[in-house]
This record gives C-alpha cells, structure tokens and sequence, in this order.
C-alpha cells in the first residue's frame, strides 16, 4: 500500500483521510486523495477476507493531468521509482501525450492530458 500512496503523492494528489486497522496498522481499512478541487481517488489494502479487496493487482486507473508537460515530467519521477513501463510516453492519435506502467503491486496506471470526449 505504501509504493500506491507514494504514487498518487507523486501523481499531485493530496492525502485527505486515512483510517488504519486497530489490529494491524499496516493495513489501510480506507484512504482518501483529493486531486485538484474536485477529482479524488479513494483505495485500501488488500483485505484477505473473500471482499472484492482479496487481491493484490489487476486494478487499472488512468489519472488526468493538466498538460503534457505534466505528463513528461511524471513519466521521468514514475521511472526513478523503478516501476515497470508498460508503455513509454508518447502523443496520442486521438490527442493529448500519454504512458502506462505497473506498480509494484501489479497494477496498471495510465497518465496522460487526453481529458476524454
């Protein structure tokens, strides 16, 4: 759970609310990131109790940023942190510049400018 908060801080998101197990600390029961005014992503750990969050990996989330540029720079940061690229930055046909990666975890992430239709 630490390299996914590790990400979203890198990605510009801010920490809103945590709420860790009583019996575990180790494990996020719930965590808030605000991301601007109004975008947010809320995730735990991984529960090993039959849940929906029994596994680790196989999520996929593709955060907006502002500008290409952002996404550039992202691209350099998310390497330094030794994820593993999945697909390398680059402008799209359909507009904007984007990159995927997996995390340590086995989740996928895309980062690009592409706001969506």
């Amino acid at each position: 759970m630490e390299a996914t908060t590790t990400i979203l801080v890198t990605l510009g998101f801010t920490e809103r609310l945590t709420v860790l197990d009583d019996d575990d600390p180790s494990l996020v029961l719930h965590a808030e990131y605000a991301l601007g005014e109004t975008g947010g992503i809320m995730i735990g750990s991984v529960r090993h109790d039959g849940s929906a969050l029994d596994s680790v990996g196989g999520a996929s989330i593709y955060v907006v940023v502002p500008t290409e540029r952002e996404v550039d720079r992202l691209y350099r940061e998310i390497r330094e942190l030794g994820h593993a690229i999945v697909r390398p930055v680059a402008t799209q046909p359909h507009g904007g510049r984007e990159f995927d990666f997996r995390d340590h975890d086995g989740n996928s992430w895309g980062v690009g400018s592409y706001r969506g239709a």
